[in-house]
């Protein structure tokens, strides 16, 4: 993983992604390294033992998905924010947010607020017991919870170890390979 890191950091100095050079370049032709959301020591996805049959999508949205894509099937946004060092462009909804960049969903993010979330269009309770009884067991299980993974897809809850209460749920690309 450190090496992809480094590799992508090489990449763009050698192309000329800092400096005087980028600074004559219109920003729409800057390279931007992707935003990689996987853990070091995950490893290879699998076809793990999960009751789901994968996680192509949370809460309806794919990472196929384009904005009008997801402004279509949610509606329009809360708030729209941008954030200019990665380039992703949040669509902020009540319980969940969704970022994109260059032209796709980059992840799914839902609230510890919504009562439950869909994956693959399963409904599952915003509770550890529901989790693991839908999903079965995780893949990994990291400091900051617990990570699914299938077909280069990574859904990962966010659990409180204190607590056992979830903070979060996410799905993303796994850029682990």
């Amino acid at each position: 993983m450190w090496n992809v890191a480094l590799l992508m950091v090489g990449l763009m100095v050698y192309s000329g992604g800092g400096g005087a050079a980028a600074a004559q370049q219109p920003a729409a032709e800057i390279w931007q390294a992707p935003v990689v959301h996987a853990a070091a020591d995950v490893g290879q996805a699998h076809t793990g033992d999960n009751s789901s049959e994968g996680y192509g999508t949370l809460n309806g949205i794919s990472l196929a998905d384009t904005k009008r894509d997801i402004v279509r099937k949610l509606g329009t946004p809360a708030r729209i924010e941008q954030d200019g060092l990665s380039g992703t462009t949040k669509l902020l909804y009540k319980d969940m947010e969704v970022g994109v960049r260059n032209g796709f969903t980059e992840y799914v993010h839902v609230k510890p607020s919504a009562e439950s979330f869909q994956v693959e269009g399963q409904h599952i309770g915003m509770s550890t017991d529901h989790v693991r009884a839908s999903l079965g067991k995780p893949y990994f299980k990291a400091e900051d919870g617990d990570v699914y993974l299938e077909n280069h897809h990574a859904l990962k809850v966010y659990i409180d170890r204190d607590t056992g209460e979830i903070e979060g749920v996410d799905l993303f690309f796994d850029y682990s390979e």
